[in-house]
């Protein structure tokens, strides 16, 4: 199934009094591909931390309720770990055992935890990696321009472009002007820079990777205001004879850089604002009390620091700020790898309204 926010926000909102046991994995088509039985291992390891926080925190009745379930909770296991998708999830309220189980286009990696409602951060992760992003491929005679989507090529665009080139008189965009207009090189090289930047404002991406023509990159780039988030990778090997799953494979690894860029750049505005104008806040508190306030427009939090140690079966404090976040319609961007200069901040930051 692809993510949503609403998706999200349903599996959230799963509930228990003896709590939710929440299961990920990640399958055959995950980052991590290890064989059945390796996967298998890694999820029961997690189980086992589950297992000893219930009988750390002294709650007997929820750990009764667990290992009622565990036959069940072994099915489910071997499911995850045979999983043919990129990853999977199993919600198991633990008063009545009965599984929700989803296939998930993206890798999430091995989680479980029983918490009073399902476990959403990995799918909050899995869908800010997966938003939408913009693939131009460049050959001699045109360039093609596509949307990648949680792993995948969703489909190809036909972009407008402006009528004249950079420099002279500047028209709107003609609706349905092909973006293989143009001449020399089979296109003009700025023409096509205002399309795609037509095309990332109207779509809302956050990353593009151009293939075939570097230059490509360079005119969009000019053209940007300073205060775009869009970066734009190049690739060096052309795609323009690949099939649309073998292009998503190509340009994964691009995509991912182009993403702790954004991250890494969105921690240095957030700082920045916090320091200049007090438009961004740091800390748990200071950021609960703004959702409390409806004035949190983006949350940005590394779910490393802000930790999860709550022990089971409360809800951790990353889960608490995504559950603001989510009633609240605020932007989530969970940092991966690059959220360390957060540390004072307790991994927890915020642009206001």
């Amino acid at each position: 199934m692809n993510l949503t926010r609403e998706s999200i926000r349903a599996f959230d909102a799963v509930a228990d009094p003896c709590g939710v046991l929440s299961l990920y994995g990640d399958g055959r088509a995950g980052h991590h591909r290890g064989d059945i039985a390796e996967r298998a291992r890694a999820i029961r390891r997690r189980l086992g931390r589950v297992e000893a926080g219930l009988r750390d925190a002294g709650a007997a009745a929820v750990a009764d309720q667990y290992r009622r379930w565990l036959p069940r909770i072994e099915i489910e296991l071997d499911r995850l770990a045979r999983a043919t998708s990129p990853g999977a999830a199993v919600f198991l309220p633990l008063s009545t055992g009965e599984p929700i189980s989803l296939e998930l286009p993206m890798p999430v990696g091995e989680h479980a935890r029983v918490e009073p409602t399902g476990h959403v951060m990995p799918l909050v992760a899995a869908y800010d990696e997966g938003r939408p992003a913009g693939v131009v491929v460049a050959s001699r005679a045109d360039v093609r321009v596509f949307e990648w989507r949680q792993g995948g090529i969703d489909e190809q665009l036909e972009l407008p472009l402006p009528c004249r080139a950079r420099g002279s008189e500047r028209h709107p965009p003609r609706p349905g002007e092909a973006l293989r207009s143009g001449a020399g090189r089979g296109y003009r090289i700025d023409a096509v820079a205002e399309g795609l930047r037509w095309a990332a404002r109207q779509r809302g991406w956050r990353r593009m990777v151009v293939a075939g023509d570097p230059r490509l990159r360079v005119a969009v780039l000019c053209g940007l205001p300073l205060a775009s988030g869009l970066e734009v990778r190049t690739l060096a090997t052309g795609l323009e004879d690949l099939a649309r799953a073998a292009v998503a494979a190509e340009i994964a690894a691009e995509l991912d850089a182009a993403q702790r860029l954004y991250e890494w750049r969105l921690v240095e505005r957030v700082l920045d604002a916090a320091l200049c104008d007090q438009s961004a806040i740091l800390g748990v508190d200071a950021v609960v009390t703004e959702f409390e306030r409806g004035r949190v427009e983006h949350l940005i939090l590394d779910p490393v620091l802000v930790g999860s140690n709550a022990p089971p079966p409360h809800t951790s404090e990353a889960e608490r700020l995504v559950e603001l976040a989510l009633a609240t319609g605020a932007e989530i961007t969970p940092l991966e790898g690059t959220g360390a200069r957060l540390a004072d901040a307790e991994g927890v930051a915020a642009l206001l309204r």
